[in-house]
């Protein structure tokens, strides 16, 4: 009877550390992949950061033109509705673009922030 204990006892300790190193290694591999996928994420970020960036430097020199054009006609009184209505969708598009950067700009801040703890 004590044989048996002492080989279940054995047998029971054997198992419990075969099964910490698997959740070990388990954890690792977590951790490992949990890394991959924060730097593809902030390459991406990166990317389309840039890409925006271009974007809103373009909006922005448009709608500079076109607010001088559209001051010029109302100056002049001959400032049309399509005129206005073109300066007003080009100031939603700019700001759209500006809230997309600011947003990339707190995503990539925030993943380099995961990624130093």
């Amino acid at each position: 009877m004590k044989k048996s204990f002492f080989i279940a006892l054995v047998a029971i300790v054997l198992l419990s550390a075969c099964g910490e190193t698997k959740t070990r290694q388990e954890i690792n591999r977590r951790k490992a992949a949990l890394k991959e996928h924060q730097e593809t994420e902030l390459k991406n970020a990166q990317l389309e950061m840039t890409i925006t960036d271009s974007l809103l430097q373009v909006a922005n020199h448009q709608l500079d033109s076109m607010q001088q054009a559209v001051d010029a006609h109302k100056k002049a009184l001959k400032a049309t509705p399509e005129e206005l209505t073109a300066l007003t969708r080009q100031r939603m598009k700019r700001d759209s673009l500006r809230t997309q950067f600011e947003t990339l700009g707190m995503k990539i801040r925030y993943i380099h922030q995961k990624m130093k703890e």
